[in-house]
């Protein structure tokens, strides 16, 4: 997976630029269709300020050809002659009902910038890309790879593989969708409104049966297909608000339509909150009741126990999120966007385990074998043996010698081989010459990148690291960070 994410990291910013510009081209034909469709309602021309003032019934002679170009007039109109907040009440009312929210920023307006009444109206309609909306794009970028690519690892547990990847998939989803709504690219591609709704109640279920795979060997029974139950809900009651058109969809999310999105807001968020509690526990109680007796490695045990944490971190932040939403709490960006860090966050961190641990997601759950069952190591002198033998790695820089060998470090130890690989294997996860020559890698790589390897050649930096010879020093270079020293010095200089 290594060479993977490597490529994604250098096309990435094409990606993101490509997407862009796909939402920009969206909205001249939606602005075209909507106009087409308005234009059948009967409507009569408006005059004056009374134009602003209408009743419920009254609002479809906003949709009208005249009455949208009547408003547009009056905006430009009030704009060229300083009458700031007229311009700001005719340009309102047009961009709500023509759905041409561009407009805002246009050159007619641009000297009334600055102004309150114009500050709203850019945060209500006009396009925003802030670093943070990048941000939010980029993890859900990096989530939708590495959710696919986590399908295609071989000698993994599927069910487990599959719950993970489906749990990053979905979040992903839900990220991409909240850059659609700040940016406000979702008016052109109205089509996306409520597309994450339908995973709401799926966040919960995933996460829970990933932990009871992983930590109990769960196996799967049909009367789990339950949990799926809230899910076809939604699907069924979601069904009319996607059958509904791209316009009357643009409308719904502008506000002038006459079906209310409130209290699908609402109870979405009460339902997927109580959701969210009800797993949130079922997990946090399968982690606390097991994590003693987990015969799982170091590394794994860490993952699980980091992951259960971003979870509970994550519906305490989505609990904030909902009261937001729904106006019980004031909408303070710091609080308001807490939520999507803290799923982003879950993602890259998914990511980065996947890249720099895959084998968590291949072999790293699988229970191990009874190698040490009548090991007389002690764990206190288990992490005795660690401690030194981390000091002979990262002081005395024992991986150096050329010919080291288990059963020197084990004399060095004072202990015997036995031991010395059993602390290796529980406490690193790996074997002698893989942490052997993870030390050595880890090194020639700060060598590379300083200014001394403008002196040395690459088989200079393999002699001074420990390496016999260049082949095993390329080999092993490649194997940890998936590129050769040669390329690795490239993409140094470039």
């Amino acid at each position: 997976m290594h060479l993977p994410m490597i490529i994604l990291t250098h096309i990435c910013k094409w990606q993101i630029l490509a997407i862009l510009l796909i939402f920009l081209s969206a909205d001249e034909n939606l602005l075209a269709s909507n106009q087409e469709d308005t234009s059948l309602n009967e409507a009569r021309k408006p005059s004056g300020y009374s134009a602003l003032i209408f009743t419920k019934e009254q609002d479809l002679a906003k949709f009208s050809a005249d009455s949208l170009e009547f408003y547009k007039e009056q905006a430009v109109l009030a704009a060229r002659n300083n009458d700031i907040e007229k311009a700001g009440l005719f340009l309102e009312e047009y961009v709500k009902y023509s759905g041409e929210h561009g407009f805002v920023a246009t050159a007619y307006f641009e000297k009334f910038d600055g102004t309150a009444i114009f500050d709203e109206l850019h945060k209500n309609y006009s396009l925003n890309f802030s670093w943070l909306n990048f941000f939010y794009l980029f993890s859900a970028l990096i989530g939708f790879f590495i959710g696919f690519m986590l399908l295609v690892i071989k000698k993994r547990d599927r069910a487990a593989t599959l719950l993970i990847s489906t749990f990053v998939l979905i979040h992903s989803v839900f990220i991409f969708h909240l850059f659609l709504y700040l940016t406000k690219l979702q008016f052109r591609v109205p089509d996306t409104f409520f597309m994450s709704s339908i995973f709401s109640y799926l966040y919960g279920p995933l996460i829970y049966f990933y932990f009871k795979r992983v930590t109990l060997n769960y196996r799967f029974k049909r009367r789990d297909l339950l949990h799926l139950i809230p899910t076809v809900l939604i699907i069924f009651f979601t069904i009319p608000i996607f059958l509904l058109p791209a316009t009357e969809k643009l409308n719904v999310m502008l506000g002038v339509s006459y079906l209310d999105k409130m209290p699908y807001l609402q109870y979405g968020f009460s339902t997927k909150l109580l959701s969210l509690l009800v797993y949130g526990f079922l997990t946090l109680r399968v982690y606390l009741k097991h994590r003693k007796s987990l015969e799982l490695s170091i590394e794994a045990q860490k993952w699980i126990r980091n992951l259960v944490t971003l979870t509970q971190v994550y519906i305490l932040s989505y609990l904030i999120y909902g009261f937001i939403i729904i106006e019980v709490l004031p909408r303070y960006d710091f609080l308001y966007h807490l939520q999507i860090v803290a799923m982003a966050s879950m993602v890259l961190y998914i990511g980065y385990k996947s890249y720099v641990r895959p084998n968590l997601f291949s072999k790293g759950f699988s229970k191990p074998k009874h190698k040490y069952v009548k090991s007389g190591l002690t764990p206190s002198f288990s992490t005795e043996l660690k401690e030194q033998l981390l000091y002979l790695l990262q002081v005395e820089k024992i991986y150096r010698q050329n010919n080291i060998s288990l059963a020197g470090v084990s004399e060095k130890l004072g202990t015997t081989r036995h031991n010395t690989s059993q602390v290796i294997n529980e406490h690193f996860g790996l074997n002698f010459f893989e942490l052997i020559n993870k030390y050595r890698i880890v090194e020639a790589q700060e060598i590379l990148q300083s200014e001394k390897s403008k002196n040395l050649n690459i088989i200079d930096v393999a002699y001074e690291v420990g390496f016999n010879n260049k082949v095993t020093f390329n080999k092993s270079f490649r194997k940890l960070v998936s590129l050769t020293p040669s390329q690795f010095l490239s993409s140094l200089n470039s």
